[in-house]
């Protein structure tokens, strides 16, 4: 069963006044185990145990929740993100003959859903077994999106892996794209930076982007470029002269279905396979961390670690050539992301 505690108060914010935020522990009998948050229904904590048994914490995490309510301190760590996730250009999409503007809160573009989004509110939630379900509503007009959105976050904890289901019911037409923004580094807290880490992801075609890091064209081939991940590639080889900012960048999956969309191994033994049913994964390796002390005696430095967040193509709503992320009445949008761990 999982064991809840009380986490804090929020300062509240424009969506929700102060509120209280409780913490949900869930352990597996494999000795998996996280935490996670009311706040942004959040993936807060990932343990796995280590060589001496004591418990090795994956995930950038931070101390306590004046530092999780400060977007400098938090950049989306382990959050929900939505409605849409990544960024939306010039803050604006179309939909049925219309165009409807929405919150921009990166320069001229929106990211992440705007600000506050649902990575800033705390979402009702029930715990039982082995698992946590996040609800809320997304009221029609939230940071100007269409509709009202019924939305559900499932994190359930099995033998090796956790699932997480994201469900989503709107009233009128929509676009909705939700994902985890975890931040992961499998070396624990001894390991300053993603360097020694190799990763693999299936996909013959990577976004193209331009300086804001929207879509610049049509998925592009990756053979013979820096984004030909379709082997193991230990980063260090590649977050250099190559690249200089790391990755950022949307990849289209192979394939259809669930399906093995990465593959993160370490030296230490520890590996991570993220799974998804969606079309891409955003792979970003924290070029743009903002420094400082975090949880475990961890800084978040840049490259400290590295995000895989499987989701529709950014900007889809805009673009022809993406499919679509258009959810109607009477649909049900569902996103079900697996994040497969061994150590040993």
């Amino acid at each position: 069963m999982p064991v809840t505690t009380v986490y804090g108060m929020t300062t509240g914010n424009s969506l929700q006044p102060a509120t209280e935020v409780r913490r949900h522990r869930l352990e597996a009998t494999s000795g998996l185990a996280v935490e996670l948050l009311d706040l942004g229904a959040t993936l807060a904590r990932v343990e796995v145990p280590g060589d001496d048994g004591e418990a090795v914490p994956l995930l950038l995490d931070l101390d306590g929740l004046a530092d999780r309510e400060d977007p400098v301190r938090n950049p989306y760590l382990g959050v929900t993100v939505g409605r849409y996730a990544n960024r939306l250009r010039a803050a604006q999409f179309p939909l049925d003959g219309i165009t409807y503007a929405v919150d921009a809160n990166e320069g001229d573009n929106q990211l992440h859903g705007g600000s506050p989004g649902f990575s800033h509110v705390v979402w009702e939630a029930e715990a039982a077994a082995d698992q946590v379900v996040f609800r809320r509503t997304s009221p029609a007009g939230e940071n100007g999106f269409p509709g009202a959105l019924d939305v559900q976050a499932t994190y359930r904890l099995e033998d090796h892996t956790i699932h997480v289901i994201y469900e989503a019911t709107t009233d009128a037409p929509t676009v909705v794209s939700m994902t985890n923004h975890a931040y992961w580094n499998l070396g624990g807290p001894g390991e300053d930076d993603i360097g020694r880490h190799a990763v693999m992801l299936a996909a013959e075609t990577v976004v193209p982007i331009d300086e804001s890091t929207l879509p610049a064209g049509p998925p592009e081939p990756v053979a013979g470029t820096p984004f030909d991940l379709r082997q193991p590639v230990t980063l260090a080889d590649r977050l250099g002269f190559s690249l200089p900012n790391g990755f950022d960048h949307c990849f289209v999956v192979d394939g259809a279905g669930l399906r093995r969309h990465a593959r993160v191994s370490h030296p230490s033994g520890r590996t991570l396979e993220v799974w998804s049913d969606h079309p891409a994964i955003q792979f970003y390796t924290g070029a743009f961390l903002g420094g400082g002390p975090g949880a475990d005696g961890r800084r978040h430095d840049p490259f400290a670690a590295l995000c895989l967040e499987p989701q529709r193509i950014p900007d889809a709503p805009n673009l022809e050539w993406a499919p679509s992320a258009v959810l109607r009445p009477g649909e049900r949008y569902r996103h079900e992301i697996r994040f497969h761990l061994r150590w040993r």
